[in-house]
């Protein structure tokens, strides 16, 4: 059985359903906070229970992997301080590895790109120098996972998470749903900078599959990114979205405070070791996809 954290999140919900049509309802758990998941699940009750909680409940005996996707994740740049909240991450993964769970052989943590510090192409072996409370929580958390795995002789894997897009990230104030939902109030989009900073997107299906991918992967690789490989540049971005909507906004060109930031990635390892058969989904594809659903829901706008 497979315990996953965070399935009502971005990448949890789509994984969550991913992992019930690969495995089925009965081999999924969750621990939510949410209690009307479509699987088995617990609630975690913000962390706070004994390393009992898992055998109490009857499910110790069969949980052998756990994909540990649950985390505070930022929703915008302003909030990747919160001492409160990145401390949050610390401590549940810290309860996780607490639990008692005899079977348990391997854990998968989904981390992050804001791991590295800055470089020109990033890739594995890219300096680590965090910039935020949030970076550096979740570098604990993979050395909290890779000591613990070392100690108990389990496996894991670190999934460094990139520049996910797709259905479902319009809770986040990132470029591509905040374009979208301007374009669909008819409101001016604002490009800040020189627009000229490149972004690697990576389609939400094709994280999923890696993770899945990463389940049967038997050796300790080290971190893997998870990321795209085709860089566009904001406003090019901006321009895909108006020809794939078929609307043209108005752009207004905001001074930026800092010098703008590109992120390029090598993302061979991914490649070679969770798609190696897969070719990435193309981003014009996948803005079709988040348009589609941002813009229906029962023939209404969403917002």
């Amino acid at each position: 059985m497979i315990l996953l954290t965070g399935a009502s999140g971005f990448i949890g919900q789509h994984l969550h359903a991913a992992l019930i049509t690969r495995y089925g309802i009965d081999n999924i758990l969750s621990l939510t906070s949410t209690p009307n998941m479509s699987s088995p699940y617990l609630l975690h009750n913000d962390y706070r229970f004994e390393k009992e909680y898992f055998m109490e409940s009857g499910y110790g005996n069969s949980i052998d992997t756990i994909i540990h996707a649950g985390a505070y994740t930022p929703k915008n740049a302003s909030r990747a301080n919160d001492w409160q909240k990145c401390g949050e991450n610390i401590y549940n993964t810290e309860k996780l590895l607490q639990a008692d769970l005899p079977n348990l052989r391997k854990v998968i943590y989904l981390s992050t790109l804001d791991v590295y510090g800055k470089a020109d192409l990033i890739s594995e072996s890219s300096l680590i120098e965090p910039a935020s409370l949030y970076g550096y929580s979740k570098l604990y958390g993979e050395k909290m996972i890779e000591a613990w795995a070392n100690e108990k002789d389990k496996s894991f894997h670190i999934l460094r998470v990139g520049h996910v897009y797709g259905p479902g990230e319009e809770a986040y104030q990132k470029i591509i749903p905040v374009t979208i939902k301007k374009i669909i109030n008819e409101e001016p989009v604002q490009i800040w900078g020189s627009g000229n900073e490149l972004r690697s997107f990576i389609y939400i299906k094709d994280v999923i599959d890696c993770i899945i991918s990463s389940l049967s992967l038997d050796s300790n690789v080290g971190p893997i990114n998870l990321v795209g490989s085709n860089p566009i540049s904001i406003s090019e971005l901006v321009k895909m979205l108006f020809m794939i909507i078929g609307k043209s906004i108005n752009i207004e060109t905001m001074p930026g405070t800092a010098q703008g930031r590109s992120f390029v990635f090598d993302n061979s390892k991914m490649k070679q070791y969770l798609l190696p058969d897969t070719p990435e989904t193309e981003l014009a594809t996948g803005l079709r996809e988040e348009w589609k659903h941002m813009t229906k829901d029962n023939g209404k706008y969403i917002f």
